[in-house]
């Protein structure tokens, strides 16, 4: 063995047992730095146990994600982590029906061979619009991505709308699109201050989206935050970086990865115990919205 240099291979290892020890992730991009994050927690704990990772990169264009679960199946993986928000519920059974274990991150599922976290923003962002009309009387904007806003933001965009109803300021909301970019989205804003009446309270789905219109406002000589307003759901190191440091729901990403491998181990030993496991998000207030006086 150590004169031919001969390593065990664990694809014929794999065929011999019907067990491959090698687990699938799906993700939208690891070039979006929360996913980063998510991604190394599910590779360190994946090594820990014994897997093997194969990464699979869907598309924005939810038709173009569906056929990624193709993909994953025909790979002959033992099980799946899931996180991407174009995949629809009917995709993810598909894996079940193959019985194929799949741990899905951002949903509340459950099923036999299924595990959910859910990612939990709406208290936070109910708490954070009821703060927001305490201290003053502004709008609310939702940036909402027209190429890949998936289920969760989707329904965050439904959350933030009915509390604005809720208390009274349904006319103080509104919508706007954007696309997935921080370089259109800083030229949209440079074009939408230039009047310089449009100020507000601005809910970005991600900090990279965030820093779009803060630097908009800033080249336009529009004070952050007294006269504009930014907040990011998803917050990662650069939302500490950037000046007025970014607003942000904080969820441990890595964490997030750590957990929903583990729980993936678990339903291939048939060990889980626990289906849903939820990460609350908290609000981490910066120098972008204005405290309470």
């Amino acid at each position: 063995i150590e004169r031919l240099g001969y390593k065990p291979s664990a694809i014929a290892q794999g065929l011999a047992k019907s067990f491959t020890t090698n687990v699938g992730i799906v993700i939208p991009s690891a070039m979006y730095s929360y996913v980063a994050n998510m991604l190394s927690g599910m590779t360190d704990i994946a090594k820990i146990y014994g897997y093997r990772t194969t990464l699979f990169v869907t598309s924005p264009i939810q038709e173009q994600a569906s056929e990624v679960v193709e993909r994953v199946i025909s790979s002959n993986v033992d099980g799946v982590v899931i996180f991407d928000d174009q995949l629809t519920e009917a995709d993810i059974a598909k894996f079940a029906s193959y019985q194929v274990p799949v741990a899905v991150i951002g949903r509340d599922l459950t099923g036999e061979n299924v595990a959910s976290i859910p990612l939990k923003y709406e208290e936070t962002l109910r708490e954070t619009i009821r703060m927001h009309f305490e201290r003053g009387q502004e709008k609310v904007v939702f940036l909402k991505m027209t190429d890949g806003n998936g289920a969760l933001m989707n329904s965050l965009v439904d959350v933030a709308k009915n509390e604005c109803e809720k208390i009274g300021k349904g006319d103080f909301f509104e919508v706007l699109d954007i696309q997935d970019s921080y370089t259109k989205t800083y030229q949209q804003f440079l074009d939408i201050f230039k009047n310089r009446n449009n100020f507000g309270f601005y809910i970005s789905p991600r900090d990279s989206i965030a820093c779009g219109v803060l630097n908009a406002a800033r080249d336009s000589n529009i004070n952050v935050p007294e006269e504009v307003q930014i907040i990011s759901i998803i917050g990662t190191k650069y939302s500490q970086i950037v000046r007025p440091s970014l607003t942000i729901f904080d969820v441990d990403m890595y964490e997030v990865g750590s957990i929903a491998m583990r729980m993936l181990t678990k339903l291939l030993s048939k060990s889980l115990q626990t289906r849903v496991y939820p990460f609350y998000s908290s609000i981490i207030e910066r120098n972008s919205t204005r405290k309470a006086k």
